[in-house]
């Protein structure tokens, strides 16, 4: 794109394609992908997560989340344990206590890599995320963990024309 002030070209095919086709130019191009996408760095076989975010994220998928519980155990135990501060849980529909639990049984994704996170910057976390729990919480604490209401299905029988 020209506008007479500068030239910016948009070029980001990926955005539009499916996940085979993203991986099928990884396979013919030999473009590098993260190492998330497998067991461990180096292996290129992507038995790990589905997707590159962070490694406890709501959005992701359970199998990912069982991943990420399993290869960073420190950082799983301490969402586990503000869960367990705040009563809340770390996604609508399973805690992070249940997501540990589940990545030590039989048939839970082989995390392949374990993540200690001994590092000054993870300590600085933790120190932080413990000196804001000393807080009283800025929410209801049990949002997430509450039961959700379902509404009735509205047919015609059930319709009251808006009365």
């Amino acid at each position: 794109m020209v506008n007479g002030v500068r030239h910016l070209d948009e070029w980001c095919p990926a955005k539009d394609w499916k996940t085979h086709e993203v991986w099928e130019h990884h396979e013919t191009t030999g473009f590098p992908w993260h190492w998330t996408y497998d067991s461990h760095p180096g292996a290129k076989d992507r038995r790990g997560t589905s997707r590159c975010s962070c490694s406890e994220c709501v959005l992701a998928s359970r199998r990912d989340n069982l991943l990420g519980a399993a290869r960073r155990p420190r950082l799983a135990q301490l969402i586990a344990h503000v869960e367990t501060v705040r009563g809340d849980t770390f996604r609508p529909d399973i805690s992070m206590h249940q997501l540990i639990a589940l990545s030590r049984k039989p048939g839970a994704p082989d995390p392949g890599v374990v993540i200690t996170d001994e590092t000054p910057e993870f300590e600085a976390m933790e120190r932080s995320v413990m000196d804001a729990l000393s807080l009283p919480p800025r929410k209801e604490p049990d949002l997430a963990a509450r039961h959700r209401t379902v509404l009735p299905l509205l047919t015609t029988d059930s319709c009251n024309g808006c009365a």
